[in-house]
């Protein structure tokens, strides 16, 4: 389906339009003019629920924890962008993918996107990772005319200070020094996502690893100098912090150094032209 070919007021169910990734998802949405848009939300009455609905997103109570209200969220739409939160561990992001898709499958969803990871498909070992690829094989296995995103490494991880600061302590800790980690800013993925529902013919289907950027630590480095954006650099993780790092994070980094994420950045580019490299990111973000 061309974009030209969209039936106005075909209305897609973005989850987590609240948080970073189903955000993004949301604005690109908005920005055509071309969908409605619909999420859920725990709390109708929040001020993030309410600064969703000032935009013209229906706003409906439900939660990823009760499928039957799933079932009357996903009612009468056309597509579901689907993103769960890896809080409560991995068998509740598990419990909580299957219940969206099964609800999308009743519903009779014309296009299902599941917000994977890079390397769900290959990353045994690694938590959110696993869980993940369940949740694709679940997809798989129910017949949902489905597209499979998974992202790399996300730039705004690097947002703030102290996160960033553990971030790059770990990838010396970790990675070799020549070894790049790829990255994409959440809002490609959300451009990525308009790409996919206004084309739904060439995406159904199809799973797709993607990223914007690919750069050794010693390159992030330096372009995080050159935007003024590092105050001394850690040597490696510090013992006192280790224990705060959950284990799930830290097997992602070793499997960042043994494997990684293997999307074709050249590629993506030539589909995507605007995709952001590190640099450009950080020229466009709020980055403190």
């Amino acid at each position: 389906m061309k974009t030209q070919d969209i039936p106005d007021g075909k209305t897609i169910v973005v989850l987590g339009a609240t948080g970073q990734q189903g955000g993004a998802v949301a604005r690109a949405l908005l920005a055509t003019g071309r969908w409605k848009l619909r999420t859920i939300t725990r709390d109708t009455t929040s001020p993030s629920a309410a600064n969703l609905a000032r935009q013209g997103v229906d706003v409906r109570a439900a939660s990823l924890d009760e499928p039957g209200s799933l079932q009357t969220a996903f009612e009468g739409a056309y597509g579901v962008y689907s993103v769960q939160g890896t809080d409560g561990g991995a068998d509740r992001e598990l419990r909580r993918g299957i219940a969206v898709a099964d609800a999308a499958k009743a519903n009779r969803i014309e296009h299902f996107i599941y917000a994977s990871v890079g390397g769900a498909d290959r990353a045994p070992g690694v938590p959110h990772f696993e869980s993940k690829g369940r949740i694709e094989q679940h997809v798989r296995n129910i017949g949902l005319p489905a597209t499979i995103v998974r992202p790399t490494f996300f730039m705004d991880n690097f947002s703030r200070a102290l996160p960033r600061w553990v971030l790059i302590a770990l990838m010396r800790s970790y990675l070799p020094d020549a070894k790049p980690l790829q990255m994409i800013a959440v809002d490609d993925i959300g451009r990525w996502a308009v790409r996919a529902f206004d084309d739904a013919a060439a995406f159904i289907g199809q799973a797709e690893e993607i990223a914007g950027d690919e750069l050794t630590r010693a390159e992030i480095v330096a372009i995080l100098r050159r935007h003024g954006r590092t105050t001394g650099l850690p040597v490696g993780v510090p013992r006192i912090l280790r224990p705060a790092i959950p284990d799930d994070f830290l097997k992602m980094f070793e499997w960042f150094a043994r494997a990684g994420y293997k999307a074709d950045v050249g590629a993506l580019r030539a589909k995507q032209p605007d995709m952001m490299t590190f640099d450009q990111w950080l020229t466009r973000t709020d980055v403190r």
